[in-house]
């Protein structure tokens, strides 16, 4: 039986926002899709008391699709703050007497993150910010490889300008917020800097932005799916006028 899929939304979203996706993947994948259980009040909540939270949510999911599918592992696929969660899944080291770690990374054959903030910035401002960065201190680049298999991707949809297009400057204080510095390409709302791990091949997606809603973004329609999915198929990515491939 091919290995089932988890999905982890992003930041602030409820797990219903990505039904549409999780049925394009199904097709594209033939795979089972599992959408892990977070809601907003989740997030509200992990936004007091840290993300950890929602790594729980994440191993209930992954030993739910394991019992279901009768599968040894999952492909584990995080979509912006998501792949942040992921990651923290993944680890197997414990962060405090009260904060389980999971050694996720037993149960996961894929790890793919979608315009996820992943490198660790100088002062970051918002918790989830500074789990990105202590992961990315502690568990370093595509650290649980070549056991998991990492894939990163970014969006390449708008140029971050602090004068420039609407849509332009609204980026450009978005990159800035994340990683400090608004002047360079991503998917709207993350930076293609901060979307890369060390030792894992990285896609930028021409055109591609970075929401559940907006016209085109890494989960909207089965050809976008399929830029990414098929990397570790195929060994790149199939479309290359639309999918530029990195390592």
């Amino acid at each position: 039986m091919a290995e089932p899929i988890v999905l982890i939304g992003g930041f602030g979203s409820h797990w219903k926002q990505y039904q549409q996706f999780a049925r394009v993947l199904a097709n594209v994948s033939g795979r089972r899709v599992f959408i892990t259980s977070i809601t907003r009040s989740t997030w509200l909540v992990s936004g007091l008391t840290g993300y950890w939270l929602l790594v729980n949510r994440v191993h209930r999911a992954v030993q739910h699709a394991l019992e279901v599918t009768g599968a040894d592992k999952v492909v584990l696929i995080g979509h912006s703050a998501g792949g942040v969660v992921g990651r923290g899944y993944l680890a197997d080291r414990l962060v405090a007497d009260h904060h389980p770690a999971y050694s996720g990374h037993r149960h996961v054959s894929r790890f793919i993150a979608l315009g996820s903030p992943l490198r660790g910035v100088e002062r970051p401002r918002h918790r989830g910010l500074r789990q990105a960065a202590w992961l990315d201190q502690e568990f370093p680049g595509a650290y649980y490889a070549p056991a998991v298999q990492y894939l990163t991707v970014c969006g390449r949809r708008v140029e971050g300008k602090r004068i420039g297009l609407p849509e332009q400057r609204l980026a450009y204080r978005n990159y800035e917020y994340i990683c400090g510095a608004g002047a360079q390409w991503g998917d709207g709302v993350v930076p293609d800097s901060v979307c890369r791990l060390d030792g894992a091949p990285h896609l930028q997606l021409e055109g591609v932005g970075h929401s559940p809603g907006w016209p085109r973004w890494y989960g909207s329609d089965a050809d976008t799916v399929r830029l990414w999915w098929h990397y570790f198929d195929e060994g790149d990515a199939p479309a290359q006028e639309m999918g530029r491939m990195m390592v």
